[in-house]
């Protein structure tokens, strides 16, 4: 893979980075459960980047459901409170970051909220490779909206044509296309495909 056209390489975190889908996938299993709906997780699985309460009004909107968002959010918290210190670096990703640390500035771009996305990063050592984060408290309008990395590239002082994103969900890959940004696919933890602007 040819990275010399990009001055600036972005990151998702959750399943691009981290290994963290299982842990969020878990509480959402609770959580939905907890209130006696329908376990659709593929549905939630496809979602990843989104928070919470947005993939929570379309998994309502969707399967014609009714879901008390605020106590869905709070056991979801929950969940992932238990679980969270489990989450692993993934590999391929996380490598970059030592490759490319002195060559390009390196950002992070996540639907994560800023409490996940600090005690993550922090404790597997992946704060000090990023100029710039970004988390979903940073914007109003998360992925597949461009924003987020957007909000990166501007942090970063790189146009965003500049930018390579790394991502592993459907609307990951089209925020980042949606901010001019061509991207990586990172599937199974590894690099899987490169999808350029299309």
């Amino acid at each position: 893979m040819d990275f010399s056209k990009y001055d600036a390489l972005i990151f998702d975190m959750d399943g691009t980075l981290v290994d963290s889908m299982p842990a969020h996938l878990a509480a959402w299993e609770q959580a939905l459960a907890n209130q006696q709906l329908p376990v659709h997780i593929d549905f939630v699985a496809q979602r990843g980047g989104m928070p919470t309460l947005k993939i929570a009004e379309q998994y309502q909107q969707y399967y014609k459901v009714n879901i008390d968002k605020a106590l869905l959010l709070k056991d979801k918290r929950a969940g992932f409170d238990a679980l969270w210190h489990k989450v692993e670096r993934i590999p391929a990703s996380c490598q970059l970051l030592q490759e490319f640390a002195n060559s390009k500035k390196l950002g992070l771009g996540t639907g994560a909220e800023r409490v996940n996305m600090q005690r993550i990063t922090e404790n597997l050592d992946l704060v000090s490779p990023f100029q710039a984060m970004v988390c979903a408290d940073d914007v109003a309008a998360h992925k597949p909206e461009p924003d987020t990395f957007l909000e990166v590239a501007k942090r970063l002082a790189v146009e965003p044509q500049r930018c390579l994103v790394f991502e592993d969900t459907p609307f990951g890959i089209q925020a980042g296309h949606n901010a001019g940004m061509d991207c990586v696919l990172v599937k199974d933890f590894q690099l899987a495909e490169f999808l350029p602007l299309p």
